[in-house]
This record gives structure tokens, C-alpha cells and sequence, in this order.
């Protein structure tokens, strides 16, 4: 029986490390580059199981039949996650992503999707997903194609299953259906202008009371890169702050901000799983993330000891939450103090 079953795409990640990145028709020098796994769901998969452990998190995604397809699935099971929901597609290519990451950590990425846009309803009739999908106490959703998605979400329905969903770049091509899937997960981790793209909102209008509007009853992770993170509850009109890791009172620096998104979703997840409240989850997928981010690696998240050793000194440098409640209408109009 696994914690957590993960379903997105897995790439072969191809990163040039430039002094700065390029304008359109500008060649720059990298200083060295880096080939690792990475992808949306290989990445969470691998950042949850360093902290629920060995064969507590399943990964649903699909690769080519070739040679980066042997090395990905050697390094996910060499950290405990289990492949067998890992499908095989004859006569495509494993995604690759093509990377240029700046001395400030800021990158661009280009992706060749291969076989993770095959991935399809019939790969999620194996027996043994099937049975993980029955058992586990959550699923986290990146991009895998729309149809899997809107599948796994009515699966999780029926078994009663929190659902976390980061459907970054399914949203441009796809707004009104995935807004409908959206109000049906319990936790929706996006970035400020993918929240502008979905929500169809300006980014200073993303607010519990706007969410409410859009019928939204669930919770809102907004991932703000340097300027930490909020958390929207609409449901109780709550938002929660919380900065970013405070890196250089640590003694760190940024490398790269490459796959922070993703340690993010991983690690939320994986305590949320095991009994944390959503805003002990928050915190600590705070400083996963941040840690990432002083690592060349895409998948260079802590295992839980370091994780949890890092956010009790960061404690001191005042890395908190910071909590507020939105006014209701009757008490904002009479200009009452809550």
C-alpha cells in the first residue's frame, strides 16, 4: 500500500547554466550543462518519497522504449518510488526539456513532451494502478493530458481521495474545462500568472471573496518564487502568508529555481498525507523548496531530517506564517475592526 500516487510527465533534463539569458537572435556562452531526470511528475514523486520513504509513493506517467527510458526508471526506483504504473509507448521519444538557467536562478524552458502526451485511459486500467489508486491516501496531479486527469479526479471522488493539482501548462488551451475540474480538488498549486490565465483575474484581485465568486470552495496555493507563498481558503475567507526561505541569513545562495515548483507540490503533499494540517504542509513545502533552489539539480530537495532540521533554524530568522482573515461584508461596511 502506497501514501501517495503521482501522475505527470518525466523528462530527460538538458540545463545550460549562462551568465544571462538570451533575447531573440542572441547567441550566449554556457559556462556548463547539466543532464539529469526531471519532469513534473517524476520530480514530485521523487521529493515526496524523500520524505514519506521507500515504496510509499507511486508514479503514473509514460516513457519512450529507448535508453533514457532504462536510466529514468533505474534513478525512481533507486529512491523508493514505484514504477510499475510507468507505461512504455512504442515508437515515441521519452519528454526532454531543454533548459537556460541565468546566475540569478531564473530559466526558460522548452519541452518535447514525446511520450508523455500518449500517456492515456487505458495505461490507468492496469491492475496494479488500480489498486494503488484504491489505497492510497492521496493523488497529486501535474500535467499529464486532460482526459487522464478529469479520470483520476472522479477516481478520487469515488474513493473519497484528496487530490492536489498543479495543471500548469494545461491551462492555456483548456481554461473552461479544467476551471470546472479545478473546483473539484482539494488543493490547486499555481503560479501568479497561471492563476491570472485560469482565474481569468487581474493578479491584485485574487482574493478568498473573488474565489468565492468563481465558485470555489477549496484551497488556492499561490507560489510566489522570492516573495514566498499564500495559501486562500474561500471556504472560511482566510489567507495565509508565508515568506520565502530567508537564503543568505542561512549562508545560501540561488542556483536555480528548476523544479522548485515541483518540490513544492511534492512535499505539501506528502506531509498533508501523513496528518500535518494544510498550514504545517505549507511551511514545510516552503523550505523544501527554497533549498531546491541552492541546488544545480532539478530534483534537489532534503530528505525529511534535513527538511525538518532546516525549518527549526529558520524559525529564528523570523521564517513564519503569517495569517489573516478576510473582512465579512457587514463588518467591511461598517468600517468595524476584525
Amino acid at each position: 500500500m502506497v501514501s501517495l500516487v503521482v501522475c505527470g510527465a518525466i523528462n530527460w533534463d538538458t540545463s545550460c547554466f549562462v551568465d544571462r539569458l538570451p533575447v531573440p537572435g542572441q547567441e550566449v556562452i554556457a559556462e556548463y550543462i547539466t543532464r539529469v531526470s526531471g519532469g513534473t511528475g517524476g520530480n514530485v514523486a521523487v521529493a515526496a518519497a524523500r520524505i514519506l520513504g521507500a515504496k510509499e509513493v507511486a508514479l503514473i506517467g509514460a516513457l519512450g522504449r529507448d535508453d533514457i527510458a532504462r536510466q529514468q526508471l533505474g534513478m525512481l526506483e533507486e529512491e523508493g518510488v514505484m514504477t510499475e504504473g510507468i507505461s512504455g509507448i512504442a515508437g515515441e521519444d521519452s519528454g526532454q526539456a531543454y533548459i537556460l538557467v541565468d546566475r540569478a536562478g531564473e530559466n526558460v524552458i522548452a519541452s518535447h513532451l514525446g511520450a508523455n502526451a500518449r500517456l492515456g485511459l487505458k495505461h490507468l486500467r492496469k491492475m496494479e494502478v488500480r489498486r494503488r489508486l484504491r489505497e492510497c491516501r492521496g493523488i497529486v496531479l501535474t500535467d499529464p493530458p486532460l482526459e487522464v486527469a478529469k479520470e483520476l479526479i472522479n477516481v478520487a471522488k469515488q474513493y473519497d481521495i484528496p487530490v492536489f493539482w498543479d495543471p500548469g501548462i494545461l491551462i492555456g488551451p483548456s481554461r473552461e474545462v479544467l476551471l470546472s475540474l479545478a473546483r473539484e480538488v482539494g488543493v490547486i498549486f499555481l503560479n501568479e500568472t497561471e492563476a491570472g490565465a485560469l482565474l481569468g483575474t487581474e493578479k491584485s484581485d485574487i482574493s478568498p471573496q473573488r474565489l468565492q465568486k468563481l465558485g470555489f470552495g477549496n484551497v488556492i496555493v499561490l507560489k510566489l518564487g522570492a516573495r514566498g507563498a499564500v495559501m486562500l481558503q474561500p471556504a472560511n475567507g482566510t489567507v495565509v502568508r508565508i515568506p520565502a526561505l530567508p537564503l543568505k541569513e542561512l549562508g545560501l545562495d540561488v542556483i536555480s529555481t528548476v523544479g522548485c515548483g515541483d518540490v513544492f507540490d511534492g512535499v505539501f503533499a506528502a506531509y498533508y498525507v501523513t496528518g500535518s494540517s494544510l498550514e504545517e504542509s505549507l511551511v514545510m513545502a516552503s523550505v523544501a523548496a527554497g533549498l531546491n533552489a541552492t541546488r544545480p539539480e532539478t530534483r534537489g530537495s532534503p530528505e525529511r531530517a534535513a527538511l525538518e532540521a532546516m525549518e527549526q533554524r529558520s524559525r529564528n530568522l523570523g521564517f513564519a506564517l503569517r495569517e489573516s482573515r478576510a473582512l465579512r461584508t457587514t463588518e467591511r461596511d461598517s468600517g468595524k475592526d476584525v
